[in-house]
C-alpha cells in the first residue's frame, strides 16, 4: 500500500516540473505575441515543441503567430491539428476562420466565424469575411452595430469598403476618411482610401497619392504597390506599372492580385499566353474576389489546360478554381 501510495505521489511530483514548464513557455508566447513579436512567438513556439511541449499548448498558439506573419496557409494546418486535439476551442476556431479569410476563401471564414458568439473581433472578421465574398448587405449591419459602440478605424474602412462595393461613393468616402482621421500613420487606412474611394470610381491619379502615403508609412507593404501597380497601368504608365507590381510580387509572393494585375500587364503588351499564366496561377492561389467573376472571365479568352492522363483528376499543379476570397486587410 506505501509503494503504491508512493508512486502516485512520485508520478504527481514528475509532473509538476513539465506542466510549470509548458505554462511558462506558454505565457512567453503569449506575452510576444501581444506585443506585436509574432516572429519571436514562432521561434519560441518551435523551442518549446522540440523540447517535447505539448501539441494541444503551442500548435494554437503557432497558428495565430502564423497568421500574424501573414503565412496563412501554415496557419491553417495548425489550426486544423489543434482542433484535433481541443475540438471546439474558441481561440482556435478564430485563427482557423482567419488563415481561410486570409486565403482568399471567404466561404470557409463565414462557416467558422459564425460558429463563435457575438463579440467585437467575431463580429469585425465576420463582417470582413461577408464584404470579402460580396455580401455586404450582411456585413453592415455588424460594422453599424460595432462603429456605434466605438469608431474604431478598421470598423470604419470595412463598412467604407462595403459602401463602395454597393456603389455608394458618398457614405464610403465619409468612413474612409475618418478612418483617416483617427489613425493618419496607419498604412492600411490610405491603401483601402486609394482602393475603395479613388480607384474603385476611376480617380487612379488620386489613388497613387493615397498609395504614395501608404507605402510612406510602410514601405515594404505588398498590397499597396500592388495596388500602385495597377493604377499605373490604368494610366499607361507601364513601366511604372511593371516595377511597382513586380516589387510587390517579391514581397509577397502569394499575393493572387499581383498575379492578376502581371497578366494584364502581359496582356497590354500583347503576351497572350504570359496572361494566361498569370491568370491561372491567380485562381490556384484562391482567385480575386474583391473583383468579382472578372479572372474566370478572362480565362475564358485563354487555351484549356488539359490534365495528364497519368495524374488523378486533382493531381499536383493543376489550378483548380478557388471559390471565395484576404485577412486583415479589405484592399488587395
Amino acid at each position: 500500500m506505501r509503494a503504491f501510495v508512493f508512486v502516485v505521489v512520485w508520478s504527481l511530483w514528475s509532473m509538476g516540473p513539465a506542466q510549470a514548464q509548458g505554462s511558462k513557455g506558454a505565457a512567453q508566447v503569449r506575452s510576444a505575441l501581444d506585443r506585436g513579436k509574432a516572429l519571436v512567438a514562432l521561434r519560441k513556439c518551435g523551442t518549446f515543441l522540440a523540447r517535447g511541449g505539448d501539441r494541444a499548448v503551442f500548435i494554437p498558439l503557432r497558428a495565430e503567430a502564423y497568421n500574424k506573419l501573414g503565412e496563412y496557409a501554415a496557419a491553417r494546418s495548425d489550426a486544423a491539428e489543434a482542433l484535433a486535439l481541443d475540438p471546439g476551442n474558441s481561440a482556435t476556431v478564430m485563427q482557423y476562420g482567419i488563415a481561410f479569410l486570409g486565403m482568399n476563401q471567404a466561404d470557409s471564414a463565414i462557416v467558422r466565424f459564425y460558429s463563435l458568439p457575438a463579440g467585437p473581433e467575431r463580429d469585425l472578421r465576420l463582417a470582413m469575411a461577408y464584404g470579402m465574398a460580396h455580401r455586404c448587405t450582411e456585413a453592415l449591419p455588424l460594422l453599424t452595430a460595432l462603429i456605434t459602440k466605438a469608431p474604431a478605424p478598421n470598423a470604419l474602412r470595412e463598412r467604407g469598403a462595403c459602401y463602395a462595393q454597393l456603389g455608394d461613393s458618398t457614405n464610403a468616402r465619409m468612413d474612409l476618411d475618418q478612418a483617416i482621421a483617427l489613425a493618419p500613420r496607419d498604412p492600411v487606412n490610405w491603401n483601402s482610401r486609394g482602393f475603395h474611394r479613388w480607384a474603385a470610381f476611376g480617380d487612379h491619379k488620386r489613388a497613387i497619392a493615397d498609395y504614395d502615403q501608404a507605402i510612406k508609412f510602410n514601405p515594404n507593404y505588398s498590397f499597396a504597390l500592388n495596388n500602385r501597380g495597377y493604377s499605373w497601368l490604368q494610366l499607361d504608365e507601364l513601366r511604372k506599372a511593371e516595377k511597382d507590381i513586380e516589387l510587390a510580387g517579391r514581397k509577397n509572393k502569394s499575393n493572387p492580385y499581383v498575379q492578376r494585375n502581371l497578366g494584364l500587364l502581359a496582356r497590354k503588351n500583347g503576351a497572350a499566353k504570359e496572361a494566361c499564366a498569370h491568370f491561372r496561377e491567380a485562381m490556384a492561389m484562391g482567385g480575386t474576389p474583391l473583383y468579382g467573376n472578372e479572372l474566370s472571365e478572362l480565362l475564358k479568352d485563354c487555351p484549356t489546360v488539359s490534365v495528364p492522363q497519368d495524374l488523378p483528376k486533382d493531381g499536383p499543379g493543376i489550378p483548380r478554381p478557388q471559390r471565395n476570397a484576404p485577412g486583415g486587410s479589405n484592399a488587395p
